[in-house]
């Protein structure tokens, strides 16, 4: 009897382990093939696991033991949207048989679908289609001025007005566009000025604004807007003088607190240049932390206090929140000041 039971194993033959789709289109969607394998041994056979190697292959199988002598499936679907191009792909299966590991492969080569308006312009706002209706200037400069466009298209039957003149933006934005009319399939190119001049701020800066239509689905278009404002340094950096800001520390750790309690801290910020130094942004990122410098001009060697109040909420985890500095201190402009804290809810205390 123990001679027998050592040697009482099961086995999973497949019938081929490698399936080649050759040309698929992409817009089919998906490639489906099953591998079918045996157990030619003399205990009942069952796969353990099966995993594909990304989430974009999909496998199903015979979930209950496959009897000696008897047929299973591992059925594999392979995902076509948006991979066009050749690919491989591996199916790792696990078995309580021999052998106890083995690979499936899939593999193909996917023809691109027809690209059309859903794909050049895929922000869509009522019957209107944008290439993008988020504008992003990155960096600019406090003395510059920029001007960036995107494409409107117009996906309906009917024309589409474009009311400029009534789009609500202030002064240092300007909208345009280079018709005020979009035809049925046709497309107008959307034009926004920005001058970091007149804006006056600095740092990451987000804003946006409504373009007024005469299209019945949505009439308000939305476009976002965002910069990243820097200031201009060409002049300060040959002038031999320059402050130079030192914080005393990157993190505040208020350790273990409840939720709803507020809890205070501070930074200290110091001078170590020979100009005056400007604190010219602090900015925290949620409205739960509150922020104020006692000073905001320094002279050299001064020092001052960045006070800190944290509102906890209703959390019942780690929360780290940051605290943007803008200064004028050439080689380091902005720094990002982190606070953290674990906050435990009421039912847990």
């Amino acid at each position: 009897m123990l001679s027998i039971n050592t040697f009482a194993q099961s086995k999973i033959v497949f019938d081929k382990t490698v399936h080649d789709f050759g040309d698929i289109n992409e817009i089919d969607g998906e490639a489906d093939v099953i591998f079918d394998f045996s157990n030619p041994g003399n205990k009942p056979l069952i796969l353990t696991s099966v995993k594909a190697s990304c989430g974009c292959t999909t496998p199903n199988w015979s979930t209950d033991p496959v009897a000696v002598k008897e047929k299973g499936f591992i059925q594999v679907s392979y995902s076509t949207k948006n991979r066009p191009g050749p690919f491989t792909k591996t199916i790792s299966v696990r078995t309580n048989g021999t052998p106890q590991v083995l690979l499936l492969t899939i593999k193909g080569n996917v023809i691109p679908r027809p690209k059309g308006p859903k794909d050049w312009y895929p922000m869509e706002i009522g019957n209107l289609r944008f290439k993008t209706t988020h504008v992003v200037f990155g960096n600019i400069l406090n003395t510059e001025k920029d001007t960036l466009s995107t494409i409107i298209y117009n996906q309906s039957e009917l024309p589409v007005k474009l009311k400029f003149d009534e789009v609500k933006v202030p002064e240092y934005i300007k909208v345009w566009g280079s018709a005020d009319k979009v035809s049925p399939r046709d497309t107008v190119t959307l034009y926004i000025s920005y001058d970091a001049a007149m804006k006056k701020d600095y740092g990451y800066l987000f804003e946006f604004f409504q373009l007024p239509t005469n299209d019945m689905s949505t009439p308000r278009k939305r476009i976002n807007i965002s910069s990243h404002i820097k200031e201009d340094f060409s002049k300060v950096e040959d002038s031999g003088t320059q402050p130079i800001v030192v914080f005393d520390k990157d993190v505040i750790d208020f350790g273990v607190m409840k939720a709803l309690d507020k809890v205070k801290g501070s930074f200290t910020i110091t001078n170590n240049g020979t100009a005056e130094l400007v604190i010219r942004k602090v900015k925290a990122s949620c409205g739960c932390t509150a922020t104020k410098p006692q000073k905001t001009q320094l002279a050299p060697g001064e020092s001052t206090k960045l006070d800190v109040t944290f509102s906890a909420g209703n959390y019942n985890r780690e929360v780290t929140k940051t605290i943007s500095i803008v200064t004028n201190d050439p080689k380091n402009a902005e720094k990002t000041l982190s606070i953290k804290a674990n906050v435990k809810s009421n039912e847990e205390n």
